[in-house]
C-alpha cells in the first residue's frame, strides 16, 4: 500500500483551468487510488475529478487564506500539499513520516539569490538578503501528517505586517518553524519533486531523460498554455500504465 494517499491543493477564483489540469494529471498517474482534496473559498466552484471540495470561509489575504485552508484538514494522515500550477508526471510514493517531520524541497542554487525587496511591494527588511537566508524552502511542495505546522504558522503570520500576509509569509514562517526545533525537515530532491519548467517541450525532454522525475512546476507568462500542451503529452505517456 502507498504510504501517502492524499493530495491537497488550494485555489480561489472562478477560473479553474489551472487546478483542473493538476487534477487531471493526478488522475492520469494514480487513477482513482489517490484522494484529491480541493481547498477553496465559498465562491470557488468544485473542480471535476476531485474526491471532495472544502469550501471555506477564508481571509481575503492570500497567504493567511492558504494556511487556513491547509489547517482545515484535521484528519491526521500523510498528505502532500501542492501548488495548483503543477503537474504529476508519473506514479510515485513518498516515505512514511514521523509526526514532527515535514517534507520539503530546498531551493536549488539558481533560485537562492538576492530577494527583490521592492516586489510585489516594499520589504525593506529583506534588502540585501537572499532566498537561501530567509526562505530556503519552496512552499509549493509540503508533505505533512498533521495540521499542526499550519496552525503554528498562522499564529506567527497574523502577527506579521500585512504585506507578509499577502506575499512571502508562508515561506518566512515555514523557516521559523523548522528552525525552532519543533519540526524536523525531511528534504526531497527539488529536481525530482518540484522541478521548475517553462515549456511543454522542456517537460517532454525531461520525462524522456529523467525516469525518476515525479512533479513539475510551471512558471512564466505562458504557464497555462504550456501546462495544457504538457498534459496532452502526459496523457499519451501514461497511457501504457493504464492499459490503453
Amino acid at each position: 500500500m502507498r504510504n501517502f494517499q492524499r493530495i491537497a491543493f488550494f485555489w480561489v477564483g472562478s477560473n479553474t483551468d489551472i487546478p483542473a489540469m493538476l487534477v487531471q494529471s493526478i488522475r492520469l498517474a494514480f487513477d482513482g487510488a489517490m484522494e484529491i482534496v480541493q481547498l477553496s473559498d465559498k465562491d470557488t466552484p468544485r473542480i471535476a475529478g476531485v474526491t471532495r471540495c472544502k469550501n471555506l470561509k477564508l481571509s481575503p489575504r492570500i497567504m493567511v487564506a492558504r494556511l487556513e485552508a491547509y489547517a482545515s484538514l484535521t484528519e491526521r494522515i500523510p498528505t502532500l500539499y501542492l501548488d495548483a500550477d503543477m503537474l504529476i508526471v508519473r506514479p510515485f510514493d513518498l516515505p512514511s513520516l514521523a509526526e514532527n517531520e515535514i517534507g520539503v524541497t530546498h531551493r536549488d542554487i539558481d533560485d537562492s539569490g538576492l530577494i527583490n525587496w521592492l516586489f510585489p511591494q516594499e520589504y525593506p527588511e529583506l534588502e540585501g538578503k537572499t532566498f537561501e537566508e530567509k526562505m530556503p524552502y519552496i512552499y509549493s511542495f509540503i508533505y505533512a501528517r498533521t495540521e499542526i505546522l499550519f496552525l503554528r504558522q498562522l499564529i506567527q503570520l497574523r502577527k506579521l505586517p500585512k504585506r507578509y500576509q499577502e506575499w512571502y509569509g508562508d515561506q518566512i514562517t515555514l523557516k521559523t518553524e523548522l528552525d525552532s526545533g519543533r519540526f524536523k525537515a525531511r528534504e526531497f530532491d527539488v529536481g525530482l519533486y518540484n522541478r521548475t519548467v517553462k515549456s511543454s517541450l522542456e517537460l517532454n525532454e525531461l520525462v524522456t531523460n529523467m525516469p525518476d522525475l515525479c512533479i513539475t512546476h510551471f512558471k512564466g507568462a505562458r504557464a497555462k498554455d504550456e501546462m495544457r500542451n504538457a498534459l496532452s503529452y502526459l496523457n499519451e505517456f501514461n497511457a501504457p500504465s493504464r492499459g490503453i
